[in-house]
């Protein structure tokens, strides 16, 4: 299982995820992410298989810092990437079906 987030500040919603991946027995649990604080690195280290991160800042205290355009995505702007990708996805199959016959 490969957990993947915008970055780890204290670790919770990480940790919460590892847990789910441990309770339903996964095989091997990575986690990637393009930012953490050093110590919730080395503790999230300890619980995965493997842990990628691409940048451990010396003075680290949220995720947001590490970004030069964070703003939090609302719930329709995530309902509105998911409906347009769905709608991108039904047009590829309708011309694959097309094809077909």
């Amino acid at each position: 299982m490969i957990l993947i987030d915008d970055g780890i500040a204290m670790g919770s919603t990480m940790r919460a995820a590892i847990g789910l991946c441990r309770n339903r027995q996964a095989g091997k649990i990575v986690v990637a992410v393009p930012v953490a604080g050093k110590e919730i690195a080395e503790q999230i280290r300890k619980q995965v298989d493997e842990l990628v991160v691409l940048e451990i800042p010396v003075s680290f205290r949220a995720v947001a810092e590490a970004y030069e355009r964070w703003y939090d995505v609302s719930d329709e702007e995530v309902l509105d990437l998911l409906r347009e990708r769905i709608r991108e996805k039904e047009l590829k199959d309708q011309k694959f079906d097309g094809l077909e016959t």
